[in-house]
């Protein structure tokens, strides 16, 4: 259904690093660095919302298919207190820039879990392309270099449609939900690449319409 030849691109993104202060007493004692944000919902979450401009391709009535999503990291996550005992962090690709609501609304995991993408959340299966989770928990069998608390990998998982887009944008939401207690916690959250291999297609025009309506419908639902 392309009216044109497919065309092959490497798309990248960069997050730089952030310092993240908790007070798990007193909310509004709470800080974030290097553009990033928290939000509260019993625990906080460390959240950086930024995105892939595809406007040029938007203009040129092209459609964007994801043909792969690598997530990079420099480091793992480090602690400065041993108060942060479990760190969970979510990396999600959609086609609309995700709400607040919507991101506190993803609860504690393994208890009230609603991540986007899957039953009871607004954000649709078809606009989630890609997302990853990953659980971090404290290692207490390696003795770390004071006063930094080291974790460890719990699991990973991966989940999302792969949809094709025709909107303008690809944002990328890096979500750390931080369970701990203490007053005084500070947490290092590393840099991290987005590397997306995508290509560009110019279908026909009846097909590249339905989908641009259908991605808009989606986005105004989420917005009422």
């Amino acid at each position: 259904m392309a009216k044109g030849d497919p065309k092959a691109h490497q798309l990248y993104k960069q997050l730089g690093p952030t310092s993240i202060g908790l007070n798990y007493g007193s909310t509004s004692d709470s800080f974030a660095e290097n553009g990033w944000e928290v939000i509260w919902n019993t625990f906080p979450y460390a959240v950086n919302r930024t995105y892939i401009d595809l406007a040029g391709w938007n203009k040129q009535d092209l459609t964007t298919f994801t043909q792969g999503v690598d997530i990079q990291i420099e480091l793992m996550p480090r602690a400065q207190s041993e108060g942060i005992a479990e760190v969970t962090c979510l990396d999600i690709i959609t086609t609309r820039r995700l709400t607040d609501a919507e991101i506190n609304n993803w609860a504690a995991p393994g208890i009230t879990e609603d991540m986007p993408g899957f039953l009871d959340n607004t954000v649709d299966l078809m606009q989630v392309i890609y997302g990853e989770r990953t659980t971090f928990a404290q290692n207490t069998n390696i003795s770390a270099i004071a006063p930094n608390t080291i974790y460890v990998i719990l699991d990973r998982e991966t989940f999302g449609s792969g949809n094709p887009t025709a909107m303008d944008k690809l944002h990328w939401t890096r979500v750390y939900w931080l369970n701990g207690t203490g007053d005084t916690e500070l947490i290092l959250l590393p840099a991290a690449n987005l590397v997306v291999q995508a290509m560009t297609v110019e279908e026909k025009d009846l097909v590249w319409m339905e989908r641009l309506r259908r991605s808009y419908v989606l986005q105004d639902q989420a917005d009422v």
